[in-house]
């Protein structure tokens, strides 16, 4: 059941029976040439609960990165000056 391309906040999932585990790979290529061994090594934290809500939410169970952190970016406004006439 290794063979998900779930992620949660850029990091891989992986399946186990029927919990969802974070894993601490990024990477497609990485992840593609692991075998399951590997992949049960690099697991953390158990995100059953909060990945069975979004796929409820979202439907489709493959290919999918759910982002739930807020993004650091900045929101510049800019403030165009009338030109007067």
């Amino acid at each position: 059941m290794g063979n998900l391309y779930i992620r949660l906040n850029n990091f891989f999932v992986f399946k186990k029976g029927r919990k969802y585990y974070v894993t601490t790979v990024k990477k497609p290529s990485v992840w593609s040439d692991m075998d399951t061994k590997q992949k049960e090594r690099c697991m953390g934290k158990d995100v059953t609960t909060k990945l069975k809500s979004l796929l409820k939410q979202h439907g489709s169970k493959s290919n999918m990165n759910f982002k739930t952190k807020p993004s650091k970016k900045k929101i510049r406004k800019t403030v165009r000056k009338s030109k007067g006439g």
